[in-house]
């Protein structure tokens, strides 16, 4: 019996520590400190950049040629950041509740988006000036996308900010972490653009003539540039940490989590090959995405509702929803990626309307996240109550 008490006493020790740092919560409660569980929002939220950027590290450090194993690495991390930009259409689309709170934003700008979308062939026959206009749609798309990346990080940070007293949540400001995430925005053009400027306009062609100005610009200034720059990134993490030592002496571990893994992640743009490096950003930016809607919806649809909606009705089979919705999107993104390089060699591109269809999956990427980022910016607004009540 003393044997099989010990055996039961670790069965005991494990699953309390699975309940207390892995497992979620009752979809019915919440965690006072964490969104999900430790584990979970370290490793997806805080730490999933990681994922992508150690493989990638460790690649280049094994292999000569390393580019093919980074193809493969790039390949999943496109087909996963494919899959994140359509997470949040079934919830918009599916529940009509939802869709009835938000029906003209649901519809005046997707459609616009279409139709630009199926004008683009004509945009790009007309001439330099339609050439001109799709340019700058894609640049736009690029720069909405940074402003997007990081203010998912700064819901996140917000998002723990709101499970604290409202006492420590004003001593906090949400500038604070605004310019915390931001702050290293001058520094990467003022020294990552001369410095990679052939890395950068390699991998950037359909932005080739509006990146050439620019990192021209740093080139002629770098050195009244970088100095300053310093200064600002600096300041952004001194005062950060002031503010959170004000706040709380630092108790908030989530916050500092999630601040170390930003911090470490923006700064890997000068640590490592910032391409990879932008890269892994881009992965971290679309595991955050995923899980915070499968948590949120994990929690929106566990109470009953007197008209269930079609999403409702898909989340009674949550594993089968979740695996086939992403899946779809992730081995269409990773195929983008490998046709014609790794599989269907030497075959001729199709041509639609005057366009391959690699040029159509990339314009519609394009179209597509600007609608992404737009439904965004009011589907999972912290101050609505349907958002707050499920965190």
């Amino acid at each position: 019996m003393g044997a099989l008490g010990q055996t039961i006493d670790v069965a005991a020790a494990q699953d309390g520590i699975w309940e207390r740092y892995v497992r979620p919560p009752h979809p019915g409660q919440t965690s006072p400190e964490w969104h999900v569980s430790p584990v979970i929002d370290i490793a997806a939220y805080h730490f999933s950049w990681v994922w992508a950027l150690v493989p990638m590290l460790i690649v280049t450090a094994l292999f000569a040629e390393p580019d093919g194993a980074v193809l493969y690495i790039y390949a999943l991390v496109m087909g996963a950041n494919l899959a994140h930009r359509h997470f949040g259409l079934p919830y918009a689309y599916f529940d009509g509740g939802v869709f009835r709170t938000f029906e003209k934003q649901l519809t005046w700008f997707p459609s616009i988006c279409l139709l630009l979308l199926a004008a683009t062939p004509l945009l790009l026959s007309v001439g330099p000036i339609g050439g001109q206009v799709v340019g700058a749609v894609v640049l736009f798309s690029l720069l909405w996308n940074f402003w997007h990346t990081y203010m998912q990080k700064f819901g996140i940070l917000r998002l723990y900010r709101a499970k604290e007293p409202a006492a420590v949540q004003s001593k906090s400001p949400a500038w604070v972490d605004k310019y915390f995430l931001l702050c290293w925005i001058p520094l990467y053009f003022s020294y990552l653009g001369p410095k990679y400027k052939d890395l950068i306009l390699a991998n950037a062609s359909e932005l080739k003539a509006s990146l050439t100005v620019i990192i021209s610009f740093m080139q002629r200034y770098e050195g009244w540039l970088v100095l300053p720059s310093v200064l600002i990134a600096a300041g952004g993490v001194c005062l950060w940490l002031r503010h959170e030592w004000r706040a709380n002496r630092l108790q908030n571990r989530a916050r500092l989590s999630a601040a170390t893994g930003t911090l470490l992640i923006s700064t890997a743009l000068f640590w490592a090959n910032p391409v990879e490096a932008f890269i892994a950003i881009a992965f971290s930016h679309a595991v955050e995405y995923m899980v915070f809607v499968w948590a949120f919806q994990r929690r929106f649809y566990y109470r009953p509702r007197v008209e269930p909606s079609l999403m409702q009705r898909l989340l009674h089979y949550p594993r089968a929803w979740y695996a086939s919705f992403t899946s779809l999107f992730v081995v269409a993104g990773i195929a983008q990626i490998l046709w014609g390089q790794t599989f269907m060699k030497g075959v001729r591109p199709v041509e639609f309307f005057g366009m391959t269809g690699a040029l159509w999956f990339f314009y519609y990427a394009v179209y597509e996240s600007l609608v992404h980022f737009y439904m965004d910016g009011f589907l999972w607004k912290m101050r609505r109550p349907a958002v707050r009540e499920n965190i």
